[in-house]
């Protein structure tokens, strides 16, 4: 009779990636964890907080989906908040000044990114010029038409479609971290439908680059774009 062989288990092997994503989790766990240590006289580790940081940068969290996928593919770009400017000002005054409805703001919307964005792949892909000069003048574009078409605040109407958007508010189930204000009404914390966008665009974008050959490719070009090719 042949003598089976124990099978040794298998070695779980952690990537690089992996690595420095446990890093990062870690560290901005840290950093929370001392905050609320530094500045528990201000309740600044109540849920509600964290939450209030999400919301404030929800708009930067769908921006860095987009700068994620251009670094990884080597590149670089410095005009995204030029862009992000852009976009903003050309809808706020199309629906304070202009009375342009929100679907058809939207749609135009899109069609200036991805206008610019065709325009300065172009330059970089086919005539061979450097991203940084690119999306430099790209950046000083997008910034001198922000001025353009508005030097003032603009407001967005609150009875438009946006500004009802920006009013919902989305409580925690069963009251998870609740608590009474000074005057001694129950705070129950809650998020905006931003948030909801910016994690959607997160997850969207994780499983796109995990998950899609297009992924694949930006990893590949990025690590060597003659062998990718």
């Amino acid at each position: 009779m042949s003598k089976l062989k124990a099978r040794s288990p298998k070695k779980v092997r952690i990537g690089s990636n992996t690595i420095m994503l446990l890093i990062t989790i870690a560290l901005f766990f840290a950093l929370y964890g001392a905050g609320c240590v530094m500045y528990a006289s201000k309740d600044f580790g109540r849920l509600q907080n964290f939450f209030n940081v999400m919301i404030n940068n929800a708009g930067l969290l769908v921006a860095a989906c987009g700068i994620t996928c251009v670094m990884l593919a080597g590149g670089i770009d410095i005009s995204v908040g030029s862009m992000v400017a852009l976009t903003c000002m050309f809808m706020a005054v199309g629906l304070s000044e202009w009375g342009l409805p929100s679907g058809v703001l939207i749609l135009m919307v899109l069609l200036i990114g991805i206008v610019f964005g065709a325009v300065q792949g172009f330059c970089i892909a086919y005539l061979e010029i450097q991203p940084f000069i690119v999306t430099m003048a790209g950046l000083f574009f997008a910034r001198g038409m922000t001025a353009v078409i508005s030097t003032e605040q603009v407001s967005v109407p609150f009875e438009s479609w946006f500004g009802q958007l920006s009013q919902i508010k989305i409580l925690m189930p069963f009251e998870i971290g609740a608590y009474m204000n000074k005057k001694g009404v129950m705070i129950v914390p809650y998020v905006r439908i931003t948030v909801i966008v910016a994690l959607v665009m997160v997850l969207l974008t994780f499983l796109m680059l995990r998950y899609t050959r297009f992924g694949r490719a930006l990893y590949a070009v990025g690590g060597n774009q003659q062998s990718a090719a």
